[in-house]
């Protein structure tokens, strides 16, 4: 991998997005936190792609049912009974946003037939409850049938597809699955174009609390396509979730440079953020997932959750032009 360096003396720069334009994605731990995030904030998310993740509140606070529950079904398969229960909760409390808005949402759903480590089930589930939301077939694209493992599906990098699990965990399946699930979640795409390393940007992520206490890093990443620079009101913000064990501590960039977006976020100017979770063992998190099940207290699936506070204030101030970045040094 070429990897291109940059002084440390840069300009740097804003950005700003529309709140409407933003939609979210991710995989494993990284597909349950997007859900928990498309639930929390639908007035201002208006789409979610998740991948090998599983319904909302899924795990009950519990780790033991993140485990038995909400992966493989040992202690039951999860039901959306508790789902909408849980939902319409928090909902009138005012911890999440109005459950209404899911119906006019987009999702993209994928499970691999493959897959060992979250069983399709969960995504089966995950889909009825969007139906039970009222969401409508129309805005929802299902792919139960590709013979992927626990693994972020491309066009050409990783694993061979059909490898139950293993690091980068991004598996090489011939189908470009980054593109469908900006072109399920925005719309129709022009054709990609070459993604360029230069147009890596490092942004922070903290404010006001020490990130890794609550098991994120201090900084993300995000590909910024140049025609953004100048039109940044008219650009399109999606936020992509990595899954336990792939921070850049586990692959280095590979999630953020290999996944497939950028090719697709250069030609359609749109935003890619990069959000970084971290290990932290005495959180109980110790490869580095989103927080699916509870490490970072009861709250962790609603506005109140550290996580999910973090990043909506990183997607605020995009939204109010206020978030400053610099190019990517090419460190991890």
């Amino acid at each position: 991998m070429k990897i291109l360096f940059y002084p440390l003396a840069l300009v740097l720069f804003s950005t700003h997005v529309l709140a409407a334009q933003v939609t979210v994605s991710g995989l494993s731990s990284g597909g349950y936190f997007a859900n928990q995030f498309h639930v929390a904030y639908s007035s201002k998310v208006s789409g979610a792609g998740v991948l090998a993740g599983g319904p909302y509140y899924c795990a009950r606070g519990s780790i033991m049912d993140a485990l038995n529950r909400c992966m493989d079904t040992t202690s039951g398969a999860p039901t959306v009974k508790d789902s909408m229960r849980e939902a319409t909760r928090l909902e009138r409390e005012g911890s999440i946003d109005n459950l209404n808005n899911l119906k006019t949402s987009k999702v993209y759903l994928l499970s691999g037939t493959a897959d060992r480590t979250v069983l399709p089930i969960m995504m089966q589930r995950l889909r009825d409850l969007y139906q039970a939301w009222g969401l409508q077939d129309a805005n929802m694209t299902v792919v139960d049938r590709l013979p992927v493992g626990h693994a972020f599906p491309t066009e050409d990098f990783g694993n061979v597809c059909e490898n139950p699990s293993e690091s980068p965990y991004i598996s090489n399946c011939g189908r470009d699955v980054a593109g469908e699930i900006l072109a399920a979640l925005v719309g129709r795409l022009k054709a990609k174009e070459k993604a360029t390393e230069d147009r890596i940007f490092k942004f922070n992520q903290a404010f006001g609390v020490n990130p890794a206490g609550i098991s994120l890093a201090r900084t993300g990443f995000a590909y910024v396509p140049k025609e953004c620079e100048q039109a940044l009101q008219k650009c399109h913000l999606h936020v992509a979730f990595h899954g336990c064990r792939q921070t850049t501590e586990d692959v280095g960039m590979d999630y953020v440079l290999h996944t497939g977006y950028n090719a697709w976020a250069e030609s359609n100017k749109i935003i890619i953020l990069y959000p970084q979770a971290v290990r932290n063992f005495l959180l109980n998190n110790p490869r580095g997932c989103w927080d699916w099940w509870g490490y970072t207290g009861p709250n962790y699936h609603n506005k109140k959750g550290p996580q999910m506070h973090m990043i909506a204030k990183v997607v605020e101030q995009w939204s109010e032009g206020k978030l400053k970045m610099k190019k990517w040094d090419g460190r991890p």
